[in-house]
C-alpha cells in the first residue's frame, strides 16, 4: 500500500462572477479514508467537489489523484476514477435502474454487456435494490433513487467517491436508508469525500471532519475531537446551530 495520499488538493482557488468562492483550499485524502466537509451554505463546499473532478476546473492550484494531476488524465478516465453522487440523483429518467447503472460502464469503461450487467447487479444488491432492476426512476422513492446513483458510482470501480449533499433532497424518513449505505461503504474501506450536514454519518463513519467557511478551511480533525473540543469559536457556533436545527426537525 502506497504512502502517498489517493487525493491531494493544493491551494485551490475558484472565482464566480467576481466573488472568490474558494480562497486557497488544501487537504489530503488517504486511501480508505472517509472525510466529511461541513459548513454554512455558500461557503464553497460543493464548488470544491466540482473542482476536484473538473466539472468546474479550478482557477489556480492543483488536484492530484494517485500521483497524477487531474488535468493530465483524460476526462473519461477521470470520471471513471472519481465517482460523483449528486444532490439531485442525476439518473436518466428514460432508462430503467439496471440500464442507468450499466450505461457508463459500457460507454466509458468499454465493458461488455455481460460484465456491465454483472457489476450493476452486484452493486444494486449491495445498496438494497436487487428487486428494482426493471423499475424506472419515476417509480422510485427519493431514497431509492439516491441508492441507485450510489450503485452507479460504485459499479465504475472508482478510486474514490465524492458525495455532494446526498441526503438534502430527501424527506427525513428516507435519509436514514442512504446514510446507512454510506456508513457501510465507509466501513468497507471505500475512499469518500462527503459534503453533508448529516451528523449521524459524521460521527459514525467519518475519519475526519473539515469545517469550511468563507472559502477556506477553518479547522479539521477527527469527529471525536472536532465535535467535542473545537479549536475555533466559529466551529463551535456552527455545530450548536446544527444541533439546534436537528432537535427542531
Amino acid at each position: 500500500m502506497s504512502d502517498t495520499p489517493i487525493l491531494s488538493v493544493r491551494n485551490i482557488r475558484k472565482t464566480y462572477g467576481g466573488i472568490e468562492v474558494l480562497k486557497g483550499v488544501s487537504f489530503d485524502l488517504e486511501r480508505g479514508q472517509s472525510k466529511i466537509v461541513i459548513g454554512p451554505s455558500g461557503t464553497g463546499k460543493s464548488t470544491l467537489l466540482r473542482c476536484i473532478n473538473l466539472l468546474s476546473p479550478p482557477d489556480d492550484g492543483s488536484v492530484i489523484l494517485d500521483g497524477v494531476t487531474v488535468e493530465q488524465k483524460g476526462i473519461n478516465q477521470l470520471r471513471a476514477q472519481i465517482g460523483f453522487v449528486f444532490q439531485e440523483f442525476n439518473l436518466f429518467t428514460h432508462l430503467c435502474v439496471l440500464d442507468n447503472v450499466r450505461l457508463a460502464q459500457r460507454n466509458v469503461l468499454g465493458r461488455s454487456r455481460h460484465e456491465a450487467t454483472r457489476r450493476a447487479m452486484e452493486e444494486l444488491e449491495r445498496v438494497g435494490l436487487a428487486d428494482k432492476l426493471d423499475a424506472y426512476p419515476a417509480e422510485l422513492s427519493g431514497g431509492q433513487k439516491q441508492r441507485a446513483s450510489i450503485a452507479r458510482a460504485l459499479a465504475m470501480d472508482p478510486k474514490l467517491i465524492l458525495f455532494d449533499e446526498p441526503t438534502s433532497a430527501l424527506d427525513p424518513e428516507l435519509t436514514g436508508e442512504v446514510v446507512q449505505v454510506m456508513k457501510e461503504l465507509a466501513n468497507a474501506g471505500m475512499t469518500m469525500l462527503v459534503v453533508s450536514h448529516e451528523m449521524g454519518f459524521a460521527k459514525a463513519a467519518a475519519d475526519e471532519v473539515i469545517f469550511m467557511e468563507g472559502g477556506v478551511i477553518v479547522e479539521q480533525g477527527p469527529p471525536s475531537t472536532l465535535f467535542t473540543q473545537p479549536e475555533h469559536a466559529r466551529t463551535s457556533q456552527f455545530l450548536q446551530m446544527l444541533t439546534h436545527e436537528h432537535h427542531e426537525t
